[in-house]
């Protein structure tokens, strides 16, 4: 039996977990990347689109700017230092402090490689599922901040 639990954690414990799940998380980009090859967005995107019939939303706006504050919302809630705003017929998504990004140095991987590209599909998915029209990401910058735009297909704006 373990005599541990979640209250007596140390700092230590959640580097050694941090560890753990970077590595997970590499050796499954690689994992993917080698069986999936070029069709890698579309696996991230429809994970996200599976993620979002998930989340604990409840739209009866479907409009791209109430999708992306309710998608700031969920992440927010979940510690993550993430923004988004429109511009035109874009949504800026701004992550401070990219969790993602986080793993790549931990594991030596590029910023802005295929890990990234893939969270910012996943992100797409979930968006396209929620909004019911096609969504694209564009990485805008890699880093301590990272910003992607979020191109919405069919979306008549000025």
């Amino acid at each position: 039996m373990i005599s541990e639990n979640e209250l007596n954690l140390t700092a230590e414990d959640y580097d050694k977990a941090f560890t753990e799940v970077s590595f997970l998380l590499h050796m499954f980009i690689e994992t993917i990347t080698v069986f999936v090859g070029r069709s890698t967005p579309s696996l991230a995107v429809a994970a996200g689109r599976k993620m979002a019939v998930n989340l604990p939303v409840y739209l009866t706006d479907n409009r791209p700017e109430t999708v992306i504050d309710e998608l700031v919302r969920v992440f927010t809630a979940q510690e993550m230092e993430l923004s988004g705003e429109f511009d035109g017929r874009e949504a800026a998504i701004i992550i401070n402090q990219c969790p993602i990004g986080s793993v790549c140095k931990n594991r030596g991987m590029e910023i802005d490689g295929q890990t990234c590209q893939m969270f910012h599909y996943y992100i797409a998915g979930i968006v396209a599922e929620l909004t019911g029209m096609p969504v694209r990401p564009r990485t805008v910058l890699t880093g301590e901040q990272c910003v992607f735009n979020l191109a919405f297909s069919g979306l008549k704006r000025g």
